[in-house]
């Protein structure tokens, strides 16, 4: 008898095991229909052998290799056929250069004429991915159908060069067997560590000059076997220069989480205390000793004694942004580089000399930072004995301080006396800094030292200045044009012909004997441009810490 209206018949039966081992091919999809188009038209090729040839290739060479450490062994020349941006890149290796030209001569010596010329498709051979050859401007190529654009047009994609072209349907005749044995040679590639998520407008652009000033050919290091294959693009003549490492997301900031560990155990051991305290004020309102003669008497209320807790900065907030108007008046504080160059308004000027004197006159009650705080990154203040000058600063390393207010990288002792600064008043400001970088420098990517030293000797520090805002630059540093108040020219193109009249190519990378020069001047020292800003001027919102 079943109950609940024979609800038993929807139980769930136990599965019947197939024991069939058969391999069945549904016929319809794209793959049968080439290996249909195969059987009965053997003469020509349906389907390229997978470019994975030549990347296995590389991995061989590399296993099989005595010395892995050779950079030789590593890398291959190969040129950039086709980019849109640092993950869409297709590259041509250079020594199969020749085996190129070879099967292009005589693919063209075939299809151009009318008697070794196979006949046209038919209606029901066209279709995504069929390889076939290509008729462009005159020239025969080797390539795949991509995509069914109507009745009449097709994209086709060269697969020796990487790029797509629409054609209509008469450019296009079967590929003879012969052509089709080398598989594609081009490589659609994408770079090792980068996602599109992480580039910029600005960022494609920057590409693009790259490209252009190696002349789109680079030593390629594939880290996968899998297309798009996973590579590090390297400059062709300096060696260990990563050409897209500018482009990659900048570290994660280990001293950023520990701050925000600190501070939410801070906050924990916060929060507990005011619970703590709640919790004896609604049962007792404070501790009670009850009186000797009286033990039912309440007593006398002793508040409970809390140590007070004080508020330090462990980071500033970002500096300003550069001005968007051009008739702004700045001065010149320090010149790193022609693509780092630190400004102040009149005000910042006003305000960091009160900051500083604030600084010196409160000095003596600072606290000394704890052991364990003296870390990448933390906001501390920094006193000169000489000068007995006291500035605000960010630990950069054991040994190197930068004074946030004045763009300057510092060397202290690592047992040098850093304190903390208090989260009062004018210690919470913002640095008193504006960060801008020249466009149209010689070289945008290695700032050039002659660049540096025409700007320090035509911009001395507290030179008034007026910006002009490049509209396409969107983070710090901003970048633009700087013109002198009261000339028209910008110092940009001053500083471009400059070189140019003292024959100083900046662009220039090639190995060669160093031979002095009289209109050359090599840095002093072990000086060491830095190419970017520190991260606490360009991102970020002030953090604090409880001790």
């Amino acid at each position: 008898m079943e109950f609940g209206g024979g609800l038993g018949r929807f139980a769930v039966s136990p599965p019947i095991q197939n024991l069939c081992r058969e391999i069945v091919e549904v016929p319809g999809g794209a793959e049968w229909r080439i290996r249909k188009l195969q059987e009965d038209f053997d003469g020509f090729c349906w389907k390229y052998a997978g470019s994975s040839v030549i990347v296995n290739y590389h991995f061989r060479r590399l296993q099989t290799s005595t010395t892995p450490d050779d950079e030789n062994l590593k890398m291959f020349y190969a040129k950039v056929s086709h980019f849109m941006s640092p993950v869409e890149i297709s590259l041509q290796p250079k020594y199969l250069t020749s085996a190129r030209k070879s099967i292009m001569n005589q693919l063209n010596a075939a299809y151009q004429s009318a008697m070794s010329r196979p006949d046209g498709f038919q209606e029901d051979q066209i279709f995504v991915p069929v390889a076939c050859a290509v008729q462009e401007l005159g020239i025969w190529y080797r390539g795949r159908i991509s995509q069914i654009s109507g009745k009449e047009h097709v994209v086709v994609e060269l697969v020796d060069f990487g790029t797509q072209i629409l054609v209509p349907r008469h450019h296009i005749l079967p590929l003879l067997r012969r052509f089709g044995r080398a598989p594609p040679l081009c490589l659609k590639c994408k770079t090792d560590g980068l996602s599109i998520n992480d580039l910029e407008i600005k960022d494609l652009h920057d590409f693009k000059d790259i490209v252009s000033e190696c002349n789109a050919l680079f030593r390629v290091e594939i880290k996968s076997m899998d297309e798009p294959f996973l590579i590090d693009l390297y400059h062709p003549t300096i060696s260990g220069l990563n050409v897209c490492e500018r482009f990659f997301p900048p570290p994660e900031d280990t001293a950023k989480l520990d701050r925000i560990e600190r501070s939410w155990d801070a906050h924990c051991k916060k929060m507990k205390e005011e619970v703590e305290d709640d919790e004896d004020f609604e049962e007792h309102d404070g501790d009670y000793f009850p009186s000797p003669s009286c033990p039912k008497s309440p007593g006398l209320q002793i508040p409970r004694e809390v140590s007070p807790r004080v508020k330090y900065i462990s980071r500033l907030p970002k500096c300003p942004r550069a001005p968007r108007f051009q008739q702004d008046t700045l001065h010149v504080e320090h010149i790193e580089n022609s693509q780092l160059i630190y400004l102040q308004y009149p005000y910042q000027i006003e305000k960091r000399a009160e900051l500083d004197e604030f600084l010196r006159v409160t000095w003596p009650r600072l606290p000394r930072i704890p052991l364990e705080m003296r870390k990448e990154g933390q906001v501390i203040a920094i006193r000169n004995p000489r000068f007995n000058a006291v500035r605000r600063g960010i630990i950069v390393d054991e040994d190197t301080v930068l004074l946030v207010d004045y763009g300057r990288f510092v060397k202290c002792p690592k047992k040098s006396d850093l304190r903390l600064m208090p989260a009062v008043g004018i210690l919470l400001e913002e640095p008193m800094l504006t960060i801008i970088s020249l466009t149209r420098g010689v070289n945008m990517h290695t700032p050039h030292h002659s660049e540096t030293l025409f700007l320090r000797q035509k911009l001395p520090r507290g030179t008034p200045i007026h910006f002009k805002w490049d509209k396409k630059s969107k983070t710090t540093p901003l970048r633009g044009k700087l013109t002198k108040k009261g000339q028209k020219e910008a110092m940009n193109d001053q500083m471009v012909k400059n070189l140019k009249n003292r024959k100083i190519d900046g662009t220039c990378r090639q190995l060669d004997i160093y031979r002095p020069r009289d209109n050359h001047v090599l840095p002093r020292g072990t000086h060491v441009y830095h190419a970017t800003c520190h991260p606490h001027y360009s991102k970020g919102n002030e953090e604090f810490v409880w001790i």
